[in-house]
């Protein structure tokens, strides 16, 4: 029997973000997790303009990483014990991410206006 690894041709984002979170190693989750954090903590300082997109989508990014890290921990963790904790920390860092795509968005719509959004 094949199973079939792709997903539908009419997949929402959502399910496109769930694909590919549970496809990348753990250890491309922990590098893409550890460079967004770098680019957050290395963007609140040293880049002058533009600041607020690249932090936001940095962190976006970050937080896409540690929901693919606690998914997989909670998809292991179900067989063996109640993960309750790591379904609220999977909720918490869908919410911080989905509020970061937020803030990115309108930090790039204040930008092309010209207004002087600064952290």
């Amino acid at each position: 029997m094949m199973v079939l690894s792709s997903l539908r041709p009419d997949a929402n984002i959502v399910e496109y973000l769930m694909h590919r979170a549970r496809a990348e190693s753990v250890r491309g989750l922990v590098a893409r997790s550890l460079l967004g954090l770098a680019v957050v903590i290395g963007g609140l300082a040293l880049i002058p303009v533009g600041k607020p997109a690249i932090v936001t989508l940095a962190f976006t990014w970050f937080c896409y990483a540690v929901w693919g890290l606690l998914d997989r921990a909670r998809s292991t963790q179900t067989r063996r014990y109640n993960s309750g904790y790591l379904n609220a920390l999977c909720a918490l860092f869908v919410w911080l991410g989905v509020m970061s795509g937020i803030g990115f968005l309108m930090s790039v719509c204040l930008l092309l206006l010209g207004a002087p959004w600064i952290l």
